[in-house]
């Protein structure tokens, strides 16, 4: 496993790939605050916040703009695309190490030197052929993400949700179309005024939807090598007392990036479905985005969820394996030590055999961290969940 191309150590090209969206993001707010339109008057965020969730009021000052820092669903996505780029970094270091890391002295959970003879060699190349793609493929679903950011950019600027919401949340529940045009020709990154911001706009969500893209291919492959590893290697099993986790914890960490990448394509998701809802729209037009929205988030969503229960379920079968095939041992170690009269030596072994049935289960600790993680993760899969319905609803 020494041949590692599709996680190759560049810390130029990484710390560059990190830096460029908060930079962008940076240099959007720069060039706001030179042209004007990185605040107003009554346009607080926490004020839009407060007044989203507390409900409608009639403020003697109204915002009547959508500057930089009032337009929350576009800094989520900002966001959304910087915790893309962060993470698919992340899995790529630590998939760099992986192969050492469950290797590592006193904790391994397998011999490295299976990892270089078959069954498991043949399957590791055919995993590396999958993820070595052209580049010409790259540049071409690169393109169309850009393509597609384009679109969604013109949709935005025309029916941005934001530009009723705006409205809606200082009083007015029905504003006439040329109030929503005020807010439509007012915002920071309209192309009529600003051309460089609705670009910086288009790249900075384009950037983390490519990142994205990668991230999902990458853990697809990752995860179908998982379900196949417990019948290609033969694990060996790690006691408690040597290491909390029974060596699987490297294994564990990739299962917490793939649970917030998650995490991040639902919240992602939901400012996009916010963004581009538009009630009023022509029907056909509606029911196109509605379709697709709905498609996306259906097939989007169970994809994440099967990519990190495939995950767990490798780990825990393979665990499963090791502690099985470690029993077998013992008790067999047991009954030659009884036959040849060595009986408080067989009593020890069985002992140690009779300790590891508490082991069973999952190998990574941590269960009320789970519990949390998995509770607080519903919080955003109900809100998707509320607002794909009323889509359609």
């Amino acid at each position: 496993m020494s041949e590692r191309p599709f996680v190759p150590s560049r810390p130029v090209v990484e710390v560059l790939l990190i830096l460029g969206v908060p930079l962008a993001m940076v240099w959007m707010a720069v060039s706001t605050l030179v042209n004007g339109t990185f605040a107003a008057a009554g346009c607080n965020p926490l004020r839009i916040v407060r007044l989203l969730v507390a409900g409608a009021e009639h403020p003697d000052l109204t915002c009547t703009s959508v500057p930089f820092i009032a337009d929350l669903p576009s800094l989520g996505l900002g966001l959304t695309s910087e915790t893309a780029v962060v993470l698919y970094l992340l899995l790529i270091r630590r998939m760099r190490k992986l192969d050492v890391s469950l290797t590592r002295e006193g904790a391994a959970i397998f011999d490295k030197g299976q990892l270089d003879q078959d069954p498991m060699r043949t399957r590791y190349a055919k995993f590396l052929v999958r993820l070595k793609v052209p580049s010409i493929r790259q540049l071409v679903v690169f393109s169309a993400v850009i393509t597609l950011g384009t679109g969604f950019y013109v949709s935005a600027s025309k029916t941005n949700h934001l530009f009723k919401t705006m409205a809606n949340i200082q009083g007015v529940p029905h504003p006439s179309v040329s109030v929503q045009d005020g807010y439509r020709l007012s915002w920071w990154a309209q192309w009529d005024t600003d051309p460089s911001m609705a670009i910086l706009w288009i790249a900075v969500g384009s950037i983390g939807t490519y990142f994205a893209f990668r991230q999902a291919y990458l853990y697809y492959h990752i995860a179908r090598l998982f379900k196949d590893v417990p019948k290609l290697v033969v694990f060996r099993h790690v006691p408690a007392r040597i290491d909390r986790d029974h060596g699987w914890r490297p294994v564990g960490r990739l299962t917490v990036i793939a649970y917030l990448s998650s995490l991040c394509f639902v919240c992602s998701l939901i400012v996009l479905i916010y963004i581009l809802r538009d009630p009023d729209a022509p029907r056909p037009y509606r029911v196109v985005i509605n379709v697709l929205l709905g498609a996306v988030a259906f097939a989007g969503t169970l994809l994440n969820l099967a990519v990190v229960a495939t995950l767990r379920s490798g780990i825990h079968k393979s665990y499963a394996k090791s502690l099985k095939d470690r029993m077998v041992r013992l008790n067999s170690e047991s009954a030659a030590l009884e036959n040849t009269g060595q009986f408080l030596a067989a009593r020890t072994t069985r002992l140690e055999a009779d300790h590891l049935v508490s082991d069973a289960g999952y190998p990574i600790r941590g269960g009320v961290v789970r519990v949390a993680s998995l509770a607080s993760g519903l919080i955003p899969v109900i809100k998707l969940s509320h607002d794909v319905i009323n889509l359609y609803f």
